[in-house]
């Protein structure tokens, strides 16, 4: 599993390379949320969290990249293990789409759906509180890019992660995962309020069961729910740099495929903030 995900930082950093001169569009942005409903596994506290985070997107000739990273900051209810102020997590997503029309240079849109993509990328991720968490997850497979205005994609991957449990007693700490699948929706909506550009933003991933945890006991299929609805400062549809401002919310049931219990169901709005350029 290591030496997979070596291999698939690898492949995508040197394809990333090869594409940085002949990008067709890009986008950036940093971000700001802050929610105080989060929640964990076992812990029996509401979490409030400040989230810092940076996300780039871009289109080449084949395909498109796609790059999420978050910091967060949780209070002392999430506590740095070993001591009582909050903990800290950093989580990457990368994401590479292939598109089959622009490969094999033929339209392959039939109306409903505009494109399909081979879809490959990864997470990880690692944080200090008591679980002591180094998630690396890897993923693949087909995509549906749907015929509207923004981004619309169903993706059915490929699964398969490995972390680390720093909780006392795990039998298994560092453990990898039985392979599983993901299915993702991902949406970008853009609209305009008056003379101000807006945005419905999120995605939904269900992942099914991945065999056993760090004890023996059985996981269960997880649902991640975050969306957010933003409005530009700035008039103009297409301004850059600009700020947006607005509200979001996360959803997650069975949170890490933990079954059920306490802290394992998130449902927390946030306030978000978010500079384009």
């Amino acid at each position: 599993m290591k030496k997979a995900l070596q291999g698939a930082t690898l492949l995508m950093t040197l394809v990333g390379a090869g594409q940085a001169t002949a990008l067709e569009w890009m986008s950036n942005s940093v971000g700001f949320r802050y929610g105080k409903e989060f929640t964990n596994p076992n812990n029996p506290h509401y979490i409030s969290k400040r989230i810092y985070s940076f996300t780039h997107a871009s289109g080449y000739q084949y395909g498109s990249n796609y790059l999420h990273l978050d910091v967060l900051l949780s209070d002392n209810d999430d506590p740095r293990k070993g001591t009582n102020k909050g903990s800290s997590e950093v989580y990457g997503v990368y994401r590479h789409q292939l598109f089959a029309s622009r490969v094999l240079d033929t339209p392959l849109g039939t109306g409903l759906v505009k494109d399909y993509a081979l879809t490959l990328g990864f997470d990880a991720s690692r944080n200090n509180n008591l679980g002591s968490a180094k998630k690396r997850a890897l993923v693949f497979g087909p995509t549906l890019k749907f015929n509207t205005v923004g981004v619309f994609d169903l993706s059915l991957l490929y699964y398969k992660e490995n972390n680390h449990s720093g909780i006392p007693g795990a039998k298994d700490p560092d453990h990898t995962f039985d392979d599983t699948y993901l299915l993702n929706l991902a949406w970008m909506r853009p609209f305009e309020v008056g003379s101000h550009a807006a945005k419905f933003q999120g995605f939904v991933n269900y992942i099914g069961e991945k065999g056993h945890d760090y004890n023996g006991r059985d996981t269960a299929p997880e649902t991640l729910m975050r969306t957010s609805l933003m409005f530009a400062v700035l008039p103009g549809k297409n301004v850059k740099p600009n700020l947006y401002l607005g509200v979001g919310y996360e959803y997650w049931h069975n949170k890490f495929g933990v079954d059920g219990g306490r802290g394992t169901r998130t449902s927390a709005p946030t306030l978000n903030l978010e500079v384009t350029f």
